[in-house]
């Protein structure tokens, strides 16, 4: 469980008279968490929506380059952000509250290939360029796998469905939202190997005024 897993996060620095929520999140977008052509949909959505009308504190979400997402912090434009943790530089300055959502990273693999472990696994494997991955699997790709490197998940779902690979690693939740949209059985891709995920899950929606 390194940096490049996506977890969903609220972090609250501005003071209860601002009486407003302004969460940030990265322009590329996130999918299912938030997509369209303004970043309008999906679940993060639907969970701004949700707290708005239980805490009656207006919110709502503003796209941001990754790297000025912790300048925005400092500077007060925003007192919440969608990322890993482990993105932002001010740990000092922030604490996590709900909900928080579960990411968690499985492999999947060609029907009739399901492996029941990590050290069946033969033949090539995408995964996302630049992320980091369990140890466990970085071993498996350094002896008998080929590697092949994505730019996003939509070109490792399509390497995938056209039989270029034999396994992909994606956000559970990520590929299936993927496969439903192309029409395609995710459960036929599915195995029990995950990757790696955090260990949260979703909680209910609460505010505290000395935190907002």
């Amino acid at each position: 469980m390194r940096a490049g897993l996506l977890i969903i996060v609220a972090f609250w620095c501005l003071p209860v008279s601002s009486q407003t929520l302004e969460i940030m999140g990265s322009d590329e977008g996130f999918l299912p968490f938030y997509y369209g052509d303004n970043l309008n949909k999906g679940i993060l959505v639907e969970v701004i929506n949700e707290f708005s009308l239980k805490a009656g504190i207006a919110a709502g979400f503003r796209p941001m380059p990754r790297k000025r997402q912790a300048w925005a912090l400092e500077k007060g434009q925003a007192n919440a952000v969608f990322a890993n943790p482990l993105w932002m530089p001010l740990p000092s300055r922030m604490h996590a509250v709900g909900p928080v959502l579960t990411w968690r990273d499985r492999l999947f693999a060609q029907p009739g290939r399901q492996p029941a472990s990590f050290d069946d696994l033969d033949g090539s494997i995408c995964l996302r360029k630049w992320f980091v991955y369990s140890d466990q699997l970085e071993r498996r790709i350094g002896t008998n796998l080929a590697r092949h490197d994505s730019y996003n998940a939509q070109q490792m779902l399509g390497l995938l469905l056209n039989k270029r690979l034999a396994y992909a690693v994606m956000n559970d939740m990520q590929f299936r939202f993927l496969a439903k949209s192309v029409e395609v059985d995710p459960d036929s891709f599915s195995t029990a190997l995950t990757v790696a995920k955090w260990p949260v899950e979703p909680d209910h929606l609460q505010t505290n005024a000395a935190q907002l």
